[in-house]
């Protein structure tokens, strides 16, 4: 397996390549406008691998993705949740979807919590097992922290229900193994967590389980009152990026 990372230091935002020797096939995952899709092509040819796949984990809200971008310029498959409310084509991702690049599978799970369309994407090296070895949790779980749920709808009912769901989400979160590698969409920065995110890039399922705030909260109603008390800003542009991302007429 071939895996690499990039972050953009300034906006807190992380996107991954996951790659399989043999077969030269890579997926790119939550890819940043900020870094141009001409970086993850090259970065991808300079590792000996061609990208098949480009995925986001959900709808942004506080960074433009070059998911279309990248897509276009890779000539590879754009997939995304099914619930993602774009208005453009895309391959619609479903709970239990699998992405196979050679000994490399990348299994999707719906997430629902920060925004509807919110997925975790878990991957096996079936070179080494069938055991999972890391998870790319985009905006569900932090390294320190857990993404916010009032960045979509922004009433109070909608935001609380919203959070339960990021409950229900990280509860199913932590029925992996300890030794599962957690990588999020998001660090230090980012306005998508709260006071706790880490400036760390990447953690583990055991790390978090132990030392992670909000997740020591085990009753739901405890878990949305400590979330919502320590929820930052939103981001500057936040409706605007959205609809960017979304694709939205009048939005480019």
């Amino acid at each position: 397996m071939i895996w690499a990372s990039v972050q953009d230091t300034m906006t807190g935002c992380s996107s991954y390549l996951v790659g399989d020797e043999l077969t030269g096939q890579a997926l790119v995952v939550d890819p940043l406008h900020s870094k141009t899709a001409a970086h993850y092509v090259l970065m991808a040819q300079d590792l000996g691998l061609s990208i098949a796949y480009v995925v986001d984990t959900h709808t942004h809200a506080d960074h433009e993705s070059a998911a279309r971008e990248l897509s276009e310029a890779a000539q590879a498959t754009l997939a995304l949740s099914h619930r993602a409310p774009v208005h453009f084509a895309y391959a619609p991702l479903k709970e239990g979807d699998r992405f196979h690049l050679g000994s490399v599978e990348v299994e999707v799970w719906e997430m629902p919590g920060h925004t509807p369309d919110s997925l975790c994407l878990v991957l096996r090296d079936l070179d080494r097992g069938g055991e999972p070895w890391l998870v790319m949790t985009g905006d569900v779980l932090f390294v320190g922290d857990v993404g916010r749920p009032d960045l979509g709808e922004s009433s109070e009912a909608a935001v609380k229900e919203a959070a339960r769901a990021q409950f229900r989400s990280l509860d199913r979160l932590m029925e992996l193994p300890d030794y599962v590698e957690v990588y999020p969409a998001h660090f230090g920065a980012s306005h998508c967590g709260g006071l706790y995110m880490s400036r760390k890039y990447c953690s583990t399922i055991g790390y978090e389980r132990r030392y992670n705030t909000l997740l020591q909260a085990r009753d739901p109603d405890r878990f949305v009152a400590e979330q919502l008390k320590f929820l930052k800003p939103p981001p500057e542009n936040a409706r605007k990026v959205r609809a960017l991302n979304l694709g939205a007429a009048g939005s480019s």
